[in-house]
């Protein structure tokens, strides 16, 4: 539960101010909650960087749908759904790209005692699409992705590979990220498992 530690009517304003467009109320609103917001992102996901980047999207949500928060009665109530929603998304996005992730680095075998959660034409033509999805990237977009993913390395560590800023990381990973998921989406049933078969969507 998100606990507020400003009144009903300070909230109010507060949010009508935002709702304006003005950025030095917005910084007060993130202020107030980013504390509450990062701790259950950290218990979910189990990542800091993944908790710091649940924040920074739940804000900017906040931020980009601003003129709707004078018609909230609670924004504590509204903020804890949002939250909870953002985070599950994340937690299902997170799921599927590791299983892909992990069995594509093991070349088909299973792991953690699991098995057949791809088959092995699946999974090849997993590779294959990711490799096409990847090609389409810019080259920075493509490196960071590759030293993230791929390689496993912190968002500091890229930064200082690549001599550029940690939020220039974050940029690029970002949209690379949402690249790759939305051009692989098509490969989830509406059960949400994944397919043993299908062919590359772009």
């Amino acid at each position: 539960m998100l606990v507020k530690s400003i009144s009903k009517y300070e909230e109010s304003m507060l949010l009508s101010r935002v709702a304006k467009g003005e950025e030095d109320a917005f910084r007060i609103l993130f202020t107030e909650y980013r504390h509450q917001v990062y701790q259950i992102a950290r218990k979910l996901l189990q990542s800091e960087t993944k908790a710091e980047d649940a924040l920074q999207e739940i804000f900017l949500k906040i931020w980009l749908n601003r003129e709707k928060l004078p018609e909230i009665q609670s924004f504590s109530a509204w903020l804890n759904t949002i939250t909870r929603n953002y985070l599950y998304n994340a937690l299902r996005s997170l799921a599927y790209e590791e299983v892909f992730l992990q069995q594509s680095a093991q070349s088909g075998h299973s792991f953690d005692g699991r098995e057949d959660i791809l088959s092995p034409l699946a999974l090849q033509e997993l590779k294959e699409l990711l490799q096409k999805i990847v090609g389409t990237l810019t080259p920075q977009q493509r490196r960071v992705f590759e030293l993230s993913r791929m390689e496993g390395l912190r968002h500091e560590e890229i930064a200082a590979l690549l001599d550029i800023s940690r939020e220039t990381v974050k940029k690029h990973l970002g949209e690379a990220l949402r690249i790759v998921r939305e051009k692989m989406a098509g490969y989830r049933n509406p059960a949400g498992r994944l397919p043993t078969t299908g062919r590359p969507i772009i």
